[in-house]
């Protein structure tokens, strides 16, 4: 299960008519996805300081849950959450983790996609990098 807190469904639920949101919906309607409140609202104001409110309600839920995992792509809140002992992944580290897991065939294949169909931005550095960890270079 996935926990996503207010902030960041707010935002996404905005986008209804966007790409691929039906499919979030869906997620959220069949129970793989959860929306919390992070309680403790003074740990959110902190860390509002330094990140959006989505980010931090975000990193606010991770920290009082204790998570397993953090998904998030922005340098400023994996700086955060590392600084507060939170393990992170990004939206790509989930794909070499479909990879490895023999969920998907070619993590190439999935980074075009991000990059064409959502507008994701990925450096050439960083696109070789996970190619190689997925062994489709050689």
């Amino acid at each position: 299960m996935v926990t996503v807190p207010e902030a960041v469904w707010r935002e996404v639920s905005a986008l209804e008519h966007a790409e691929g949101s039906q499919a979030v919906l869906a997620a959220k309607k069949a129970g793989w996805i959860c929306v919390e409140r992070a309680e403790n609202r003074a740990l959110v104001q902190s860390l509002s300081i330094e990140l959006d409110s989505g980010e931090a309600e975000l990193l606010a839920l991770a920290i009082l849950t204790e998570a397993d995992i953090l998904l998030i792509d922005d340098c400023a809140g994996r700086r955060a959450a590392m600084y507060h002992g939170v393990v992170v992944t990004g939206a790509l580290g989930i794909v070499l983790r479909a990879k490895k897991c023999g969920r998907i065939a070619s993590v190439a294949e999935v980074m075009d996609r991000l990059v064409t169909e959502a507008g994701f931005f990925i450096s050439t550095k960083v696109r070789a990098q996970f190619l190689l960890e997925a062994g489709e270079v050689g």
